[in-house]
């Protein structure tokens, strides 16, 4: 390593910063990096720069000089001032900082070997200057990262964001683009990105439960880097990317655990959640000893700015002043969710804040084209789905009693699988017919089972095999059940049509080789809800759902599979239902009451944030369907259920228009 030795406590001289004080040193194989305090502030710079040198030499250069000729401090007077005065004025712009690298065996041979003066080979100088290239860099120019992902569109919006959140912002970000920009892809660049520059060793991500397994899925499949999930006291050493829910990293018998376990990288998505800072998750937050930290969310302000400056003190406190400074130079008063100065605020957000428009990230988003298809059951289907449906509602009238509790599960998938088909419902009741615990029953089971037996025949299949002749060309059917689509397979086999399945019983390699036949020759991929999480098949825009799920966040997750960035055509939506089922009530709600299939991919999640019920939006159908008297009391409450809907929706609405009008000052809709 050529260049001075530094040790913690030396003082050096910058010829831009001025004297400072040496607080930590990293050892590198080519260089030291060195945190300096300057009056300036600290700064991170690499021990050969051109600009920094011990106090001692700089004294004895500055006499020997006697103030001629050293004006740019040429080192041993060969230097020529041009190439100084271009080191000054690009070190002005942006200051040093490190890249750092890992070596295998045979590199670290290679560099001894340079380092004893041993020049062996071309190979070996080549591969000398490109370290001593590398050890020049100034700072984050180029993302490394982007040689080691796979399945990730390169936005140039999410690129710029990446640079400016590590280059500008020290890594601590408040990333707020628009719903639909991939706020998750640029936190995953970032966290590829230090971990090849080893600048972190470990990450803590905290997501809302329903999160979990879609984000772990995420780095595995985009970035190739494996997280395990926390769920407990002794899960927080494990693995080097950690992730886990807010709820569950906050709690008494974790959050101390937490805190020794010493991340270095922090990202937290929906992070709108940590707007009050008078909350446990946001005390906890702020609490962690963190370098990096990235704050995920399309809305930074719900319901008052007070929540912007709550975030933005956990990033960097002191970013907007006090709390007091604060609501007197940006908030209206009267009116704690308008702004004032909103110029001076974007500027001062800038430092903190990385936030996209639609308009602005030139993009091209396709439109959804959506279909209903409806569809008349069979008389003995119809008959069957009563039955079953007559069954559920006695059994959950029992309430209160030890069979409501041993019963609920059961009856809640029971009335799904005969809305997807009488294939899907037989399997439960053949396993409840086998069951001693269900003795009681057994005769109303095994009368159903017999009628679910007798049928051969599906009524919505006749339509799919009728959209499939339409036109030639890929669609994903989506069903929630097995049982469904091994049926579906078979139909397809006899009729000559060509279909992959996948679900989540296949290996890892059985589901590479699904998607891969499906683009190749199926026209048909028959997939469970295993296929609406971690997929991009974009090159397919048609998809049918087969049922529908109750949870619109299922469904959601399905429509992203081909609707998203990098997806060139309009898609078309075909919603398969029939009527006077549970099914036709929730399509009724989601796509003619809030219009759910016009929304941009993300936002159904925020509006079901602003839907004050105690229970899951799936438990609300369940129980709204299974406690109504008859068809007209269902009617009845599930028109209700959409009306809190519809004002979870326009609530929504109101909060994006408000963060509008904070935050995208300079599209020049918002003046001053």
């Amino acid at each position: 390593m050529s260049g001075p030795v530094f040790a913690v406590g030396n003082r050096v001289v910058h010829r831009l910063f001025g004297e400072g004080l040496v607080v930590d040193v990293r050892k590198g194989v080519l260089h030291d990096v060195l945190e300096v305090v300057f009056p300036c502030g600290v700064k991170r710079i690499v021990s050969t720069y051109p600009l920094v040198e011990g106090k001692e030499v700089a004294e004895g250069k500055e006499e020997k000089a006697g103030g001629a000729g050293g004006g740019h401090g040429a080192q041993s007077g060969k230097e020529a001032p041009g190439i100084a005065e271009h080191l000054a004025r690009a070190a002005a712009t942006e200051w040093q900082s490190a890249e750092m690298l890992e070596w295998d065996e045979g590199g670290l041979q290679v560099m001894k070997a340079l380092q004893a003066g041993k020049f062996d080979s071309c190979e070996d100088f080549a591969l000398r200057m490109e370290a001593e290239r590398l050890a020049l860099d100034r700072g984050f120019t180029h993302l490394v990262a982007l040689q080691y992902v796979r399945d990730v569109d390169r936005h140039q919006h999410q690129l710029k964001g990446c640079l400016k959140v590590m280059r500008d912002m020290g890594g601590r970000a408040l990333l707020a683009d628009e719903v639909g920009l991939g706020k998750t892809i640029e936190a995953g660049l970032v966290l590829k990105e230090y971990l090849l520059r080893s600048l972190v060793r470990r990450c803590l991500i905290l997501v809302p439960v329903s999160l979990l397994s879609q984000w772990r899925e995420e780095l595995w499949n985009k970035f190739m880097v494996r997280a395990e999930v926390a769920l407990g006291p002794g899960d927080w050493g494990r693995g080097r990317i950690v992730i886990a829910s807010i709820d569950c990293a906050k709690s008494a018998r974790n959050r101390d655990e937490v805190g020794k376990a010493h991340f270095d990288l922090l990202i937290v998505d929906e992070a709108h959640r940590l707007r009050n800072h008078k909350t446990v998750a946001w005390k906890f937050v702020h609490g962690l000893n963190v370098k990096y930290m990235l704050l995920l969310t399309a809305t930074p302000v719900q319901n008052d700015l007070r929540e912007l400056f709550n975030l933005v003190t956990l990033l960097r406190p002191g970013t907007l002043g006090t709390y007091r400074a604060f609501r007197r130079q940006f908030m209206v008063r009267g009116d704690r969710r308008l702004a004032k100065n909103t110029h001076s605020l974007s500027r001062l957000l800038s430092e903190v804040m990385v936030r996209t428009s639609r308009s602005q990230a030139e993009v091209p988003f396709t439109k959804r084209v959506v279909q209903e298809v409806a569809f008349q059951l069979s008389e003995r289907e119809r008959e069957l789905y009563d039955s079953v449906s007559d069954l559920v509602r006695e059994m959950f009238g029992r309430r209160g009693t030890e069979i409501e509790k041993q019963w609920y599960f059961t009856l809640l998938v029971l009335q799904k699988e005969i809305g997807s088909s009488s294939f899907a419902a037989l399997r439960t009741l053949e396993r409840l017919c086998a069951n001693a615990r269900y003795r009681a029953a057994k005769g109303r089971f095994e009368e159903l089972r017999d009628a679910a037996a007798s049928i051969s025949f599906n009524s919505k299949c006749a339509g799919l095999m009728g959209l499939l002749e339409q036109r030639k060309e890929k669609v994903i059917v989506f069903t929630q059940f097995k049982s469904t689509l091994d049926y579906l397979k078979r139909v397809l086999d006899e009729a000559g049509v060509r279909a992959s399945v996948f679900y989540g019983g296949l290996t890892p390699s059985e589901k590479e080789d699904a998607i891969a036949g499906f683009r190749r020759q199926a026209q048909v991929l028959l997939s469970t809800e295993a296929g609406g999480e971690g997929r991009n098949l974009q090159f397919c825009r048609r998809i049918v759902n087969y049922d529908l799920p109750w949870n619109p966040m299922r469904i959601e997750q399905r429509i992203g599979r081909v609707h998203r960035l990098g997806q060139k055509h309009d898609i078309q939506i075909f919603n398969f239902t029939t009527e006077g089922t549970v099914e036709s009530y929730v399509l009724e709600i989601l796509q003619k009451k809030i219009s759910m299939f016009e929304l941009v991919v993300g936002e159904m999640d925020l509006i079901l944030g602003n839907l004050d019920e105690k229970r899951s939006f799936e438990e609300t159908v369940f129980y709204i369907w299974a406690s109504s008297k008859d068809e007209a009391e269902a009617e009845r409450r599930f028109s209700s259920f959409g009306a809190r809907l519809m004002y979870a929706k326009k609530r929504y609405e109101k909060v994006k228009d408000l963060d509008r009008r904070i935050f995208d000052v300079q599209t020049g809709r918002n003046q001053e």
